[in-house]
């Protein structure tokens, strides 16, 4: 598998700036990153597989229709084992495995997603991989 394929990010978030300083994060840490700022934009970069996702971040409340929690089923439908980073009002844990962060800092962020992913280089147990770090979640 290629590389960029597993390592192709999403970041979802409407605040521009921390948006942009997480991609710019990973960018910078050597990761191929697609930003988007509402649901609805983020699940039609979710469905083309010409340029498919490895990684989703995203924020819990989105406007219009489609919210983070939407866009992580929608992820599960290509990853059923991988973990969606979600930034919530309140951290806690997922029946899905995601990892649900309370109002993370970009930093807290990077960090979880440098975590999956290095942890998924060594092991294809996504699974397993989420269910260790959900303990950052709470």
């Amino acid at each position: 598998m290629d590389k960029n394929y597993r390592d192709r990010i999403l970041v979802v978030d409407t605040n521009p700036i921390f948006r942009e300083t997480v991609a710019q994060w990973l960018r910078g840490a050597g990761y191929d990153v697609t930003t988007a700022d509402t649901g609805e934009h983020a699940f039609l970069t979710l469905r083309d597989w010409q340029y498919p996702i490895g990684w989703l971040y995203t924020r819990a409340t989105l406007p219009i229709l489609i919210d983070g929690w939407i866009l992580a089923d929608e992820y599960h439908d290509t990853y059923p084992a991988r973990p969606v980073v979600i930034a919530a009002p309140e951290g806690r844990s997922s029946a899905c495995g995601d990892i649900v962060l309370g109002q993370p800092s970009p930093t807290k962020v990077l960090e979880i997603i440098r975590q999956l992913i290095n942890a998924s280089h060594k092991s294809p147990a996504a699974a397993e991989i989420g269910s260790g770090l959900q303990q950052h979640a709470a």
